[in-house]
């Protein structure tokens, strides 16, 4: 029998959320949980552009300067409540995207202060899938040459020479890319993905909670992913370690350290936010 997370527990994180996280995981929370209104967490999205454009103090790129790798973050939000090409956030967005691309290099650079030598697929591969979903706001030629550079630069486990945690984040983009992408190249992804997805996930359950690592269920975020079939036990095993492991005051456990107060903060709110909504959608949420 499946382990779900008690309502007691559920109330706990609530109330973690809203006492200690952000203002935007609250406002998601307030999405999926309590019918609250998508344009909420928009208009807060609105508070994370700069005026290029670009997002900051996502997280994951600079707290100040607008960069690719919050962006990327930013997108992921809009999408997921339903914004479209209609909203200027999104059209504004696009475009820094498409301003943002090093045509030299061939790729877009993750933060400000840190430049690649060339295309990552973390962000790259992202950055791509929400130019596909919001195409209508892309110049065609320019669609075409970055899909190009995608499929040629696609990252694999057997070929790749970096850390296994290194592919994890980038099957995480090229997962988003292809839900995103048109066939042939959504097929091509999840082909390669499919035949890699057991090196790139850790299976083993004791450092799920002490090593930065892929927990399954990160790659699997409901039943309806395309890989959720082939790591169906581990993505449960991985998301009742969350239940089994969530802390007392209601977060959900950090599985990396963080030096800075304030960016732990940060952390905790995003990762307890993202526990929730994946074990919302396998239904091991107990509501009542």
């Amino acid at each position: 029998m499946v382990s779900t997370l008690s309502f007691e527990n559920f109330q706990k994180a609530r109330s973690y959320l809203m006492n200690y996280g952000r203002d935007l995981e609250q406002e998601l929370f307030r999405f999926h949980f309590e019918n609250g209104n998508p344009r909420n967490v928009i208009f807060l999205l609105k508070q994370y552009q700069g005026e290029n454009d670009g997002f900051r103090n996502m997280g994951e790129g600079h707290s100040d300067i607008p960069n690719e790798m919050d962006t990327s973050m930013a997108f992921q939000y809009l999408s997921e409540v339903g914004a479209t090409s209609k909203d200027e956030i999104v059209q504004k967005g696009i475009q820094y995207i498409v301003d943002s691309y090093d045509h030299e290099l061939k790729c877009w650079h993750a933060r400000p202060n840190q430049r690649s030598n060339g295309w990552l697929d973390n962000p790259c591969a992202e950055l791509v899938g929400y130019l596909y979903e919001y195409r209508q706001l892309v110049p065609k030629g320019f669609l075409r040459n970055v899909t190009e550079h995608a499929m040629a630069s696609m990252t694999t486990i057997r070929t790749s020479e970096e850390p296994r945690q290194f592919y994890f984040l980038s099957a995480l983009c090229l997962l988003r890319l292809s839900e995103r992408i048109d066939e042939p190249y959504k097929s091509q992804i999840l082909k390669q993905l499919n035949e890699d997805i057991l090196q790139i996930i850790e299976t083993d359950s004791d450092k799920w909670a002490t090593t930065y690592c892929a927990k399954p269920f990160l790659l699997a975020h409901s039943p309806d992913s395309p890989m959720y079939l082939s790591i169906k036990e581990y993505v449960i095993r991985s998301l009742e370690n969350e239940i089994y492991t969530q802390s007392e005051d209601g977060h959900f456990i950090l599985n990396w350290h963080v030096d800075d107060e304030e960016d732990c903060r940060v952390w905790k709110s995003i990762w307890t936010m993202d526990a929730l909504r994946v074990l919302h959608h396998h239904d091991m949420i107990d509501k009542n």
